[in-house]
């Protein structure tokens, strides 16, 4: 008789074979927390160094300068080199020169609240870098979720197999647990702890359950002869049946 969604294909695991497996898959869990944490860490130090404040230079950095010998107010770099073309030129500055002088302003501003100009190369860096480990945590966070529940599903089924339990068992044990986090649903505390409790005392259990194989083979008695009534006229001859 076929199990009743059978997957994995007619994979057993023995009882010893699958404590190790189980084993391994509760060290696993808990290296979750820790290989996530070191990524972010990664990750918020690159913030950090993205925030902090550095020396910068070209369009996006204020300066001051004199022009024809006169202190003139902070510039961006774009402003400066306007202003002194204007007065080499003796001429009054256009409509022109004064919608040029406020386009650059715009743009250095901007340039200076990105932080970018002659370290354009060294920030380019750290966004790259916590980019990368921003998506390094999402691919890491998925690919350990995927292993656990593929890892899951394959230890239980296998091992209800080898058991000859039917496999309808594995989704009873595992649809608790994956439910309300697939589809988002609130549960209170004491509700989980009891789920967490249950599920891991399930798979504690099947490691100690005897394989389908492994009980010993039922021994069957031989039947004796009985011997056969004598019959009148029969001298010293007993019959067996």
């Amino acid at each position: 008789m076929l199990d009743f969604m059978t997957i994995f294909g007619q994979s057993r695991l023995t009882r010893i074979t699958y404590a190790v497996l189980l084993l391994l898959m509760f060290c696993f869990d808990i290296a979750k927390d820790p290989i996530e944490r070191l990524i972010m860490a990664e990750h918020d130090q690159a913030s950090r160094e993205l925030m902090a404040p550095r020396s910068t230079g070209g369009t996006g950095t204020a300066v001051g300068g004199e022009v024809s010998g006169k202190n003139m107010p902070l510039m961006f770099k774009g402003q400066e080199e306007l202003v002194k073309q204007i007065a080499a030129s003796g001429r009054r500055p256009t409509a022109e020169d004064l919608q040029n002088l406020r386009a650059m302003a715009a743009k250095g501003a901007t340039q200076m609240r990105l932080r970018v100009g002659a370290s354009d190369a060294e920030t380019a860096k750290l966004v790259s870098r916590r980019s990368f480990f921003e998506t390094l945590y999402m691919v890491v966070g998925i690919a350990m979720t995927a292993i656990t529940i593929v890892g899951l599903l394959y230890m239980v089924s296998s091992r209800l197999r080898d058991i000859g339990w039917p496999q309808y068992l594995l989704w009873l044990l595992l649809a608790p647990v994956f439910l309300p986090r697939f589809f988002a649903i609130p549960l209170p505390t004491l509700a989980i702890q009891g789920i967490t409790f249950f599920f891991y005392g399930a798979l504690l259990v099947l490691a100690f359950i005897p394989g389908e194989d492994s009980s010993p083979p039922a021994r069957y008695k031989l039947a004796q002869p009985t011997p056969a009534k004598r019959r009148p006229g029969q001298f010293g001859r007993l019959g067996t049946q």
